[in-house]
């Protein structure tokens, strides 16, 4: 009896012994993933569906085991609302499939996460890895599940993490010093940084991540974030405004696949699957920071993202617009290849047709008041331009220095402001003088081109008559006789302010095709406001096809091309942002003033055409 309780005894010694190990560093590993875990600071959205971040990161179980989801196999097998168990062991061919079309996702998603994500708290996966190329050091890893990706790539599923690493061997070893470094994974790749850099905030030991809206990708801080690369993402990352702070439950991952974990077997992809880089993603272990983490931190992490200027200027915006224009693009063409190829191919041949409908060449004539077919006009206004060049320059250097002017001192005004507040750090800071300054230099702008837009018109005016070009003369008619500033000022506020709207745009053309030249003839012919429109609601008349293709082409050149060639300077080129915005503002001080000689000339053309009418 004895001796069966003695060894009894012994049994439960050895056991506790064996057992204790582990459980103590369950316990390290806990309690070093509550110290750290990350704050998620995210866009905060004010409507549903409107702008800002509409996810959360949420727990794996939104997807599993709900109704409307599908775990779809190579063969064409299917299981409805799969369970964790059920994705354990899929791997090649095996994906989940969401209800929704990624490629035209709308509002659905979003509606679809504020059901099934209801009443789940938002959640980080938290796990400590070692990597067998670098023994000594250890990673604490944050994983985080979105339920849906809408950035320049739109897919279901969305994979994101962020790392800390220790000089350390064990838990127990990293609980008692701080970490060296921290890698933030952002699109196909990261940015690291030490743990006492500026940059890298924290609520006590707590990391605080900003997750780009839409793309998810992990930033350190607010700002607009510039990329043109796999690993960069493609387009612009936007972490700014004001955010909602979430402080997500963590969970711990086992070593190993284990009851309620058996999605870490997983290796199919967790959205459905799409065309091009649209695919939904593969899980954390496939990834090589889940085997490798400290190498993939030191070889593929970079020390820094790239932030764009608070005020990008016209070349940094145009990148952004032409990057996620072009992306939208792209998509609507793998969503709908027939729809898209053929409004691409009916555009290609409108085009094709305008410029063979049209002639080009001048036939040298060069008195700006004559007919002109609409390619004439183009041609004859570069070819204007390039002739009087010592009759435009004074104003193509003013148009060029206004608009420099405007950039500079919005740069001036308004700069980061670094703060305690995680809501609002490096936020744009400016004092209440400077922020005035920002909305004078804003309203500014647009009278001063105005005038000088009015004043070309005077220019090309005196060639008409056979006079010496006076530029000088012209800025200061047209500031004493302001009609024709007024009139190219109401034109741009309205047309712009309905050609922003897809559905309010044929109201911009229509009001283009009556408009067209009302500026010049305010200034050619010395009409006043209300009379100018109604001059070029008469010349316009019969013409009006004409008046808003040429218009509409004039204007483009004028107001977006100078910003499109800085954009796709920056997109080809590796020159710094401060030089493609200098190249746009040079082409906006030559493009502005040749769309207010090309509208002069047409106003030339409408009135000789109306006059053959008469007679």
């Amino acid at each position: 009896m004895r001796r069966g309780l003695l060894a009894a005894t012994l049994l439960g010694v050895i056991g506790c012994l064996l057992t204790a190990p582990a459980a103590r560093a369950s316990d390290a590993v806990s309690e070093l993933a509550a110290r750290y875990a990350p704050v998620v600071v995210i866009r905060e959205q004010l409507q549903p569906c409107g702008p800002g971040e509409p996810f959360l990161p949420t727990p794996v179980e939104t997807v599993l085991g709900a109704s409307d989801v599908v775990l779809r196999g190579p063969g064409g097998q299917t299981i409805a609302a799969p369970t964790t168990a059920d994705l354990a062991g899929k791997g090649d061919g095996w994906y989940l499939d969401l209800p929704g079309n990624p490629l035209d996702p709308g509002c659905d998603y979003e509606r679809w996460f504020d059901v099934a994500g209801k009443g789940k708290a938002p959640t980080v996966y938290a796990r400590v890895a070692t990597d067998p190329d670098h023994l000594g050091t250890l990673a604490l890893q944050y994983w985080f599940f979105w339920a849906y990706n809408d950035w320049n790539d739109k897919h279901e599923g969305d994979w994101e993490m962020l790392q800390l690493l220790f000089d350390a061997s064990t838990p127990e070893e990293a609980l008692a010093i701080a970490p060296a470094s921290a890698a933030f994974a952002q699109h196909e790749g990261s940015e690291t940084g030490g743990w006492a850099d500026e940059k890298l905030l924290k609520e006590g030991d707590h990391v605080v991540v900003y997750p780009g809206q839409g793309s998810h990708a992990a930033y350190f801080t607010q700002s607009q974030w510039f990329g043109k690369s796999a690993a960069a993402g493609f387009g612009c990352d936007n972490t700014l405004a004001e955010g909602v702070t979430v402080r997500p439950d963590v969970v711990i991952l086992p070593d190993a696949p284990t009851d309620g974990f058996e999605w870490l077997d997983f290796t199919g992809r967790w959205g459905e699957k799409a065309p091009s880089f649209n695919n939904g993603p593969t899980g954390p272990n496939t990834k090589t920071q889940w085997n490798r983490p400290v190498s993939w931190q030191f070889d593929e992490g970079r020390e820094g993202a790239v932030a764009l200027p608070v005020v990008g200027g016209p070349a940094v915006e145009s990148f952004c617009a032409l990057t996620e224009g072009g992306s939208l693009l792209f998509i609507q063409a793998l969503d709908q290849p027939l729809t898209t190829g053929l409004v691409l191919l009916a555009f290609v041949l409108l085009v094709a047709l305008l410029v063979r409908g049209t002639r080009w060449r001048s036939g040298g004539d060069r008195q700006p008041d004559r007919e002109r077919r609409a390619g004439q006009v183009v041609t004859a206004s570069f070819g204007l331009l390039r002739r009087h060049a010592r009759g435009f320059w004074p104003l193509l250097l003013t148009v060029g220095l206004t608009t420099a002017g405007a950039l500079a001192l919005q740069r001036l005004a308004l700069h980061r402001r670094p703060s305690d507040d995680i809501n609002d750090v490096n936020g744009v800071a400016s004092s209440p003088i400077a922020a005035i300054l920002v909305v004078v230099v804003a309203f500014a702008v647009a009278p001063i081109l105005s005038v000088l837009l009015a004043a070309t018109c005077r220019v090309v005016e005196d060639i008409a008559r056979d006079q010496a070009p006076r530029p000088w003369d012209a800025i200061a008619l047209a500031v004493r006789r302001p009609a024709g500033a007024l009139v190219q000022l109401v034109l741009f506020f309205v047309v712009t302010l309905l050609a922003s709207s897809l559905v309010l745009l044929p109201i911009a053309l229509l009001l283009i095709a009556f408009w067209a030249v009302a500026m010049p003839a305010a200034v050619i012919e010395r009409r006043g406001f209300i009379d100018a429109f109604r001059r070029s609601a008469g010349l316009t008349k019969g013409r009006r096809w004409r008046a808003v293709f040429l218009s509409a082409l004039l204007v483009w050149i004028g107001f977006s091309l100078p910003g499109a060639i800085g954009g796709l300077l920056l997109l080809v080129t590796g020159w710094p942002f401060w030089v493609t915005n200098t190249v746009a503002i040079l082409a906006s001080a030559v493009l502005l003033p040749f769309s207010a000689i090309g509208l002069s000339l047409q106003f030339y053309d409408f009135r000789r055409e109306a006059v053959d009418a008469r007679t």
